[in-house]
């Protein structure tokens, strides 16, 4: 009975308590100090007992906290049994205050921030809370839906896509691969670049092989390739680099948040981050990138680690035509689509095509160094009516 008390109260504090206190500066460094402090004592000392009452998601901290020691420290510091129990309090402390995870902790540098500077920081776990919020249900599972998207917008894609689902006619896949023998295989609902893969087929025998497999593995979209321009393609060739926008459609029009470049490593056919691709953020204004690029890892790299080529001050080809072209496909969507993470990249006619949109991570906060928490609050509860 203690133990659901002692939880129930360690969730309100982050709520009516903290408001309160937050009031005056003095309040702010109490609440942080002693409230905030003994929380995260209390969670850690319960082996997350408490947290795991009242949290559905304690074994997804559990496994990031475990993930997270063991890639950012060193041997020295995780043998270090006083560090790593401050570091386990200090990280559930940063979790207490804005959901953000131990990975997020060590990829924002929150180690030796005040109060502050942490409620800065946008947590994955908030950004997608927000978003289910603001975008509603419907919405949401139609971000998540790439045939769905495909649909909602296909004049703006730019080449031809083919859905691969036992419900649906073979035949549409066996015509698309007779002109496309080469193509990209998504997962109709996945992300970050997982199962993607180019493959071809050499025969219409193949090409029904292949369909029977991919259909039993659930829905897939099969994608005539994009041939890139030689700009971007400088980068790295084995990937289709590509431009992250995050949009937001608010009462004084179409704004832009962080948006980033991103490339991928050699051989590897994805630029996301989560297989080994690199992301830089540029000025949402000029086009020009405006910091080092980053990593998944929080490595940083003032030039790529294959091709040499220095990120920052590298200019977004064609960026104002983009920039006017993001506007346009937004406002094309249904009023009730507030935010998308749109992904384009620059084919060899130097035309920008989209590749998707979706309610994508903003990672540029790695990259920036810099939370984004009250902008994207502000945009994304806009009122949109005009």
């Amino acid at each position: 009975m203690i133990d659901k008390y002692l939880a129930s109260l360690i969730y309100r504090s982050d709520r009516s308590l903290r408001g309160w206190l937050e009031k005056s500066e003095r309040g702010a460094h109490f609440y942080d100090k002693r409230v905030l402090s003994l929380a995260a004592k209390l969670m850690v000392a319960s082996d997350y007992r408490l947290f795991k009452k009242h949290n559905k998601y304690y074994d997804d901290y559990f496994r990031d906290e475990q993930e997270a020691l063991t890639l950012f420290l060193s041997d020295a510091q995780r043998a270090d049994q006083r560090y790593c129990a401050h570091l386990r309090k200090d990280m559930m402390k940063a979790f207490l205050l804005g959901h953000l995870y131990p990975s997020e902790y060590f990829l924002y540098r929150l180690e030796n921030q005040e109060l502050r500077e942490r409620k800065e920081w946008l947590s994955d776990w908030d950004r997608y809370f927000y978003l289910r919020h603001y975008l509603k249900d419907k919405t949401f599972r139609q971000l998540l839906d790439k045939s769905f998207f495909y649909q909602l917008a296909k004049p703006y894609f730019h080449r031809e896509i083919c859905m691969i689902n036992k419900e649906r006619d073979a035949e549409a896949f066996l015509s698309f691969t007779r002109r496309h023998p080469r193509f990209i295989v998504k997962p109709i609902k996945g992300s970050l670049g997982a199962n993607t893969f180019i493959t071809s087929v050499g025969s219409e025998e193949e090409a029904k092989d292949f369909y029977q497999k991919q259909t039993d593995n659930g829905s897939w979209l099969v994608e005539e390739l994009i041939v890139q321009s030689k700009e971007t393609a400088a980068w790295n060739e084995s990937s289709v680099n590509t431009v992250r926008v995050p949009s937001f459609r608010t009462s004084d029009g179409v704004c832009i948040l962080q948006p980033f470049f991103r490339t991928g490593r050699k051989g590897s056919v994805v630029d996301n981050a989560g297989h080994g691709g690199v992301f830089a953020v540029f000025d949402p204004e000029t086009g020009v990138i405006t910091t080092d690029g980053v990593d998944e890892h929080g490595g940083r790299y003032e030039c790529h680690p294959d091709s040499g080529k220095k990120f920052k001050g590298w200019q977004i080809p064609r960026w104002q035509q983009l920039k006017a072209l993001v506007k346009e496909i937004h406002n094309s969507l249904p009023q009730h689509h507030r935010y998308v993470g749109f992904d384009f990249a620059l084919d060899k006619d130097q035309q920008w095509v989209l590749i998707e949109g979706n309610w994508g991570q903003m990672v540029g906060q790695m990259a920036e160094l810099k939370g984004i928490r009250r902008p994207f609050l502000k945009l994304i509860s806009s009122d949109t009516h005009q």
